[in-house]
């Protein structure tokens, strides 16, 4: 995968797993307007890639990230790339999952082989929180201090996060299955037989299957009560200063009614703004 793919699904997990610890997105955020944005600019190219990615369109996030140039040698070296054999382990794997995914009885298999360890984490999901609450806490400087007048403190955010974790079951049976069941929806919805399936597809194939899977991710959340598409769409950004080929900003979501912000540096390569990798 390109430096680039990976930078784009690096945030795009990044700003999953914010929800998943949020657990909850703001309802009413009215959304990104996209009518006037420029992706010739930093901050419009940012938020660009934020409502792609709330679209799930791998393939927009992309082509916005890349010159046409540099677009064509990623399908050049995806196509040179997809000749190569996948080892036998893994293959052996993955259609050993497709063959659960089409069964009648999918969901319920599912369902019976994480039922006990759900069993042991709401055991010991307060004493977890806890610790984690701590471990974010020093990985993100919680602080009272913000980054713009809009933000709230890491540490609101991370004391709102925990404590509505603790005060809702976001592991309850029902939740749980409705997870399994988009899961299982969307694994059946990419028409895959077998692993050489998986290997035929051409790059603009690979590019709208990965947004299905993206969009069957964010559906299995939304089961937990938890909608990445508001977290990505509400998506804000101030404090643009360009310098050259280099910008820095402040990008804010809201998440769990806060606004959690985190500073982001855009690069200029090839006359595109893209997220610095290096971030």
């Amino acid at each position: 995968m390109t430096t680039t793919m990976k930078t784009l699904f690096k945030h795009a997990l990044v700003i999953s797993l914010l929800a998943l610890l949020v657990a909850c997105g703001d309802k009413e955020s009215g959304g990104i307007d996209v009518s006037g944005l420029d992706k010739n600019s930093p901050d419009g190219a940012f938020l660009l890639t934020m409502n792609t990615l709330a679209d799930s369109n791998i393939k927009a996030a992309i082509k916005n990230s890349l010159s046409d140039d540099k677009y064509k040698e990623l399908v050049s070296e995806f196509e040179n790339k997809k000749n190569e054999p996948m080892p036998e382990d893994q293959k052996m794997q993955f259609n050993q999952a497709l063959a659960m995914l089409n069964q009648d009885n999918a969901e319920e298999t599912l369902y019976g082989m994480v039922a006990p360890q759900l069993t042991q984490v709401r055991a010991f999901m307060p004493m977890m929180l806890m610790g984690a609450k701590d471990q974010f806490s020093q990985q993100l400087g919680a602080t009272d201090a913000s980054l713009a007048p809009r933000c709230d403190s890491n540490s609101d955010v991370v004391d709102g996060t925990v404590t509505w974790i603790m005060d809702n079951d976001i592991l309850q049976e029902d939740k749980v299955k409705n997870s399994i069941a988009e899961l299982v929806k969307t694994g059946r919805a990419l028409n895959l037989s077998s692993a050489d399936d998986l290997q035929k597809l051409d790059f603009n194939q690979a590019l709208d299957m990965g947004g299905q899977v993206f969009d069957g991710f964010k559906n299995a959340l939304n089961a937990h009560g938890i909608n990445i598409n508001d977290i990505l769409r509400s998506a804000e950004v101030s404090d643009v200063n360009v310098q050259g080929d280099e910008a820095t900003m402040v990008a804010s979501f809201k998440v769990f009614g806060k606004t959690a912000c985190s500073p982001v540096t855009m690069m200029k390569r090839d006359d595109i703004w893209v997220i610095n990798p290096q971030q």
